[in-house]
């Protein structure tokens, strides 16, 4: 029995993680594990941990809610910063207690070799309606799963930028 060559044993490690990948679960896993380990790293909150990712169809998502305005203006991005402060202004005093701030990050099929990857921040009073504070999305085209593999984690890392 000979060796591997090292391009050979290469080729065989593609393929057995493509065919992996092309398993009826296996994208959908790719997501799951993905968009939870981007949620810890970026929408926890102190009231908020231990995000699970949900799922309907083609579309997988994580989402968190801060419900303290005033937490959420410790955040980093400077634009973001800038529009909850304009929000604060419009709603001043008690009507400030009661906002509170959504974050979602989604990873959607858009065809079996496309997919998009967003995250959004909303803002949201208590009678329900919701506006986009700052949002941010990236397409992908793949011919190859094992692509998609390494390209998804630096998909979403590209679109947290806005957290």
């Amino acid at each position: 029995m000979s060796e591997l060559t090292k391009e050979e044993l290469t080729e065989k490690m593609h393929l057995q993680n493509r065919e992996l990948l092309l398993k009826t679960d296996g994208l959908a896993s790719l997501y799951i594990y993905n968009l939870e380990n981007f949620a810890f790293r970026y929408l926890e909150t102190s009231k908020n941990q231990g995000i699970k990712c949900q799922f309907e169809g083609s579309l997988f998502w994580v989402e968190s809610i801060e419900p303290n305005i005033l937490e959420a203006l410790k955040w980093n991005n400077p634009e973001l910063k800038s529009r909850l402060k304009d929000i604060c202004k419009k709603h001043p005093g008690n009507q400030l207690k009661e906002i509170q701030i959504s974050m979602v990050l989604e990873t959607r099929n858009i065809d079996e070799n496309t997919i998009e990857c967003s995250a959004r921040v909303l803002w949201q009073l208590p009678s329900g309606s919701k506006n986009i504070v700052i949002e941010k999305s990236v397409e992908f085209s793949f011919d190859d799963p094992v692509e998609l593999r390494n390209k998804h984690p630096i998909l979403l890392e590209e679109v947290c930028e806005i957290f």
